[in-house]
């Protein structure tokens, strides 16, 4: 092979060596390839004769190049630790296969390895080396630059997300028959900014509307913003920490202006996961003047706190729930969502396993935004299509618009027959609406007065 390297073969070799910290290290570093990891991954399990889907497999594509570069072992005995560069653009491009394609970093290998290494952190790396060279799909690309020029991922236009917040303020005026209800844009000094995912604007606006009638319920002093409303960073799937400081520092730059005392985070794994926990490092940011907190949390404390009532008839059916890797695997976020999903539905049933072992949905890493790994992807799915089907539900909550996604693409694909909702759908359903609940019957009306509340429901 020759030894002359391509430019962009040394781009990623020479920011390799400013991308390494201790915890990647460590990762790269402690493989001892017990092969623990290998019945944790979907992929593995959809794929049992093809061993380029285990994790140790696919973290070796990585660790050959830190090897040869970067620790002593392979530059000393290149031989025995398996040391191997990149030299192509090819080289580069068969990464780029193993990184996007065939690993949603779902963190699943990782909380199952013995020595503590951590795939997914460092194959988020990778894919911010070949990101920095231009080497990704097409879709990571797109969605990227959206982000990073529009200020959304789905590069939804101001007028369009002040249009949509507008058409779904009167659909809540007309279902809590009250024309002074609303939902507010830019309040400032409100106890809750609202932030969402632009799937919400652009495919779910219903879920806009159901947040404002629980809000509306719980006689709330809240807002959304008219910028850096979108709390997703697509710097979690493509390893870009410069887009992800950028996108962080957009959405706590927001809320600092309006004084708002909460950041409350729609339904989304890698938005939660990315505004409250990795945000604040990329972003270079302390937060200290303002909360942050999952709706999740919110719903459950309206609830706890007699601020909303449900009636959990109201949502007939078979439930069960699929934990989003980024909330429960990386966030711990496990007991809540079923804490609030037991008191708005009757009959919920756990599928097997759960938690932070649950499957992922395959719909994670950005894998929506890649169509040329589809059918592998659907194929890994199978082992969360037979999830579902063995728990007998007829309907699959989460709390993670990519896992909506995913979700109903495997159920489709599988024909399971199931639908796919959200807490925030199924909360907003089972509120019972009269004069005495309204902000928990304390006498609180919603933010904009309503000085009669007489023709909600009746009591």
């Amino acid at each position: 092979m020759s030894s002359e390297r391509s430019h962009k073969a040394e781009k990623v070799i020479e920011r390799m060596g400013k991308k390494l910290t201790r915890q990647i290290v460590g990762s790269l570093a402690a493989c001892v390839h017990c092969g623990m990891c290998t019945d944790s991954c979907h992929y593995v399990l959809a794929n049992p004769d093809d061993p380029t889907y285990a994790p140790a497999y696919k973290a070796d594509r990585i660790r050959k190049l830190f090897k040869s570069h970067y620790d002593w072992t392979g530059k000393v005995f290149p031989w025995w630790v398996g040391a191997k560069s990149v030299y192509t653009d090819k080289d580069l491009e068969e990464l780029k296969d193993t990184v996007f394609g065939k690993c949603t970093n779902c963190r699943r290998c990782s909380i199952n390895c013995p020595m503590g290494v951590d795939l997914a952190t460092f194959n988020r790396m990778a894919r911010g080396l070949l990101v920095h060279v231009g080497i990704m799909p097409e879709g990571i690309a797109h969605v990227a630059k959206e982000q990073w020029e529009i200020g959304n991922q789905m590069g939804i236009l101001r007028e369009d997300y002040l249009e949509t917040i507008e058409w779904q303020e009167e659909e809540l005026q007309e279902e809590m028959n009250d024309p002074a209800a609303k939902i507010p844009v830019d309040r400032m000094d409100a106890n809750i900014v609202y932030t969402i995912n632009p799937r919400e604007v652009k495919h779910d606006p219903r879920s806009i509307l159901d947040a404002a009638k629980i809000f509306y319920a719980a006689g709330e002093d809240w807002t959304m913003p008219g910028e850096g409303w979108d709390m997703t960073n697509f710097a979690l799937f493509n390893g870009d920490d410069d887009l992800g400081g950028a996108v962080a520092n957009r959405i706590y730059d927001k809320i600092e202006e309006l004084r708002g005392k909460r950041l409350v985070i729609s339904e989304c794994g890698h938005g939660y996961r990315s505004t409250r926990c990795e945000g604040p490092n990329w972003g270079k940011r302390d937060i200290n003047d303002f909360e942050i907190e999952s709706s999740v949390i919110t719903m459950l404390r309206y609830i706890k706190e007699g601020k909303i009532k449900v009636d959990k008839s109201k949502n007939p059916g078979i439930y069960t729930f699929h934990d989003s890797c980024n909330n429960a695997r990386s966030c711990g976020m496990t007991e809540e969502p079923r804490e609030l999903l037991s008191l708005v539905v009757k009959d919920f049933r756990e599928m097997y396993p759960n938690r932070a072992e649950n499957y992922c949905c395959t719909g994670g890493g950005g894998a929506m935004s890649m169509p040329e790994y589809r059918e592998r992807r659907l194929k890994s799915g199978k082992i969360k299509a037979d999830q579902l089907n063995a728990t007998g539900a007829n309907i699959v909550v989460t709390s993670c618009h990519n896992c909506v996604d995913g979700l109903a693409d495997l159920i489709g694909h599988y024909k399971l027959g199931m639908k796919v909702t959200q807490l925030v759908n199924l909360v907003a359903n089972a509120l019972v609406l009269d004069r005495k609940s309204i902000g928990g019957g304390n006498g609180k009306k919603p933010a904009e007065a309503n000085p009669a509340l007489s023709g909600i429901i009746t009591p």
